[in-house]
């Protein structure tokens, strides 16, 4: 009977069956190692990963993004979101990765409007410049499938897999076994990991966390200025080309943001102002691409904007590419800020009226800054209010307590109305300071230096670090020069 059967299978059926068998076996084993994750790479650093969970897990609790901004790594060191949800009462999240172009900023755009719709999208400018998705090689590709990997909405990965990669790597794209089948030869301490990782239930982010990346705390140093000096500037403005794809997706941005009803800015964030050679020739490439569109650019490379910006705000180094520091950034992140106040026509929530958003964002970096302790914080406190001083009106001061408790940090706040035609920088806010040590109640001299990073929109600040004394408030003071 058996003998009969064969006789009736053609052998090229049965090479095809066979064959289909062993591919769906493969196929079924590639797709449980994907789902298991055993063939992951290190996660460890993986921010791009990070902050699509987080915004995942920020839309289920039912919270709405109002900004969303979307580029490569100059905005993910360039933007600070915390700092700038503060400024403008919103809720601001920043969906970058390091190396991506702007055809991945459009596709991550679409899966986070899916989500939920924001009243404003900011596009970063670094990457509109002179790419091919089909030719990307090397850390280039493996940039881009590590965004594509972090995304998860299933149809939109699909309609932008033939738009973001060569034919040849779409099963690389879409699956890391099959990218990193190697481990099997050269990384064997990933694999055992991997496998402990998964038996483990996944962490959930703790803190509130919005895509920020900090890399970088302190300025370009003497060593690098002198090679400025000395060999000029590493990048050459003039060289500066865009594709036809660069076109292709900045109109498609801007297509898709008007058919959804979005208001949309173009940002440039800075590199340090000899950076560049002949910027005004890469202005005025990239000025036609962007200047078909009446939406506003922002562009913080340009003079006098960038003057604004000194060492202090970029990354130590000579290479091409530069990013900003932590400063750097909160001096960007107030001007976008205030750009969105005085230049853009759209209405934001007004979120700082909420009580459940001030519970979200209480006591993060830039919340104090911006609002005041509340009543019940007793670690963080108001010592006054509208207070009248020699020259000037103390809007608010509050005291922060540090964690460690080392140091307290007092932060006075004053009304820009009543200050004209005053050089911040050149000043600094000196004050009597009434505090107890040691059960002696003591009155002393305090000089508050004028904080330059920032910038709330009818504040400017001064502040300064003390010992960890208990303060009890300020007797008078007065701005003075330096």
């Amino acid at each position: 009977m058996k003998n009969r059967i064969k006789k009736h299978i053609n052998p090229l059926a049965e090479v095809t069956i066979k064959f289909t068998i062993l591919a769906v076996i493969i196929g079924m084993a590639i797709m449980y190692a994907d789902k298991k994750g055993f063939f992951n790479p290190d996660e460890t650093n993986n921010h791009t990963l990070r902050k699509w969970d987080s915004f995942y897990e920020l839309t289920s609790k039912q919270t709405t993004i109002d900004i969303m901004l979307f580029g490569n790594s100059h905005l993910y060191t360039g933007i600070n979101p915390k700092n700038l949800s503060l400024a403008l009462g919103v809720n601001a999240f920043i969906y970058a990765s390091p190396g991506t172009s702007i055809a991945d900023s459009y596709y991550c755009l679409k899966e986070a409007v899916k989500e939920c719709k924001p009243k404003l999208v900011v596009m970063e400018t670094f990457g509109m410049n002179d790419f091919n998705p089909y030719q990307l090689k090397g850390s280039h590709l493996s940039d881009q499938m590590k965004s594509f990997s972090a995304r998860r909405d299933f149809e939109t990965k699909i309609c932008s897999t033939p738009c973001l990669f060569s034919v040849d790597n779409y099963f690389y794209a879409w699956s890391t076994t099959i990218r990193n089948h190697d481990y099997l030869f050269t990384n064997w301490k990933q694999l055992k990991k991997n496998r402990k990782i998964r038996s483990k239930t996944p962490k959930k982010e703790n803190k509130l966390y919005l895509g920020r990346y900090v890399r970088f705390r302190s300025g370009i140093a003497q060593e690098v200025l002198k090679r400025y000096k000395k060999e000029g500037a590493p990048v050459k403005g003039n060289e500066y080309t865009y594709s036809k794809y660069t076109e292709m997706y900045v109109e498609k941005i801007v297509e898709f943001c008007n058919k959804e009803g979005i208001e949309l800015i173009f940002l440039t964030l800075p590199m340090y102002e000899k950076h560049i050679s002949d910027y005004h020739i890469w202005q005025t490439e990239l000025a036609k691409v962007l200047n078909r569109y009446p939406n506003k650019w922002l562009n913080l490379q340009k003079m006098p904007e960038c003057k604004d910006f000194g060492v202090f705000a970029f990354e130590n180094t000579y290479r091409k590419n530069q990013h900003m520091t932590y400063n750097g950034s909160l001096l960007a992140t107030y001007k976008l800020a205030d750009f969105v106040n005085d230049s853009i026509n759209v209405k934001l929530p007004e979120r700082q009226k909420d009580i459940e958003w001030h519970k979200m964002f209480y006591g993060s970096e830039g919340y104090f800054e911006n609002y005041t302790p509340s009543k019940n914080d007793k670690n963080n406190y108001q010592i006054c209010h509208n207070q009248k001083l020699k020259n000037t009106i103390l809007k608010s001061c509050i005291v922060l307590s540090n964690t460690n408790k080392k140091t307290k940090k007092i932060i006075a706040k004053l009304d820009k109305k009543t200050l004209k035609n005053i050089d911040f920088q050149n000043t600094k806010l000196r004050v009597l300071l009434k505090f107890h040590n040691n059960g002696k109640e003591l009155v002393a001299p305090l000089d508050l230096l004028y904080d330059r990073f920032h910038q709330p929109k009818n504040e400017c600040l001064y502040s300064s670090r003390i010992k960890p004394v208990d303060v009890k408030g300020i007797v008078d003071g007065a701005i003075v020069r330096k």
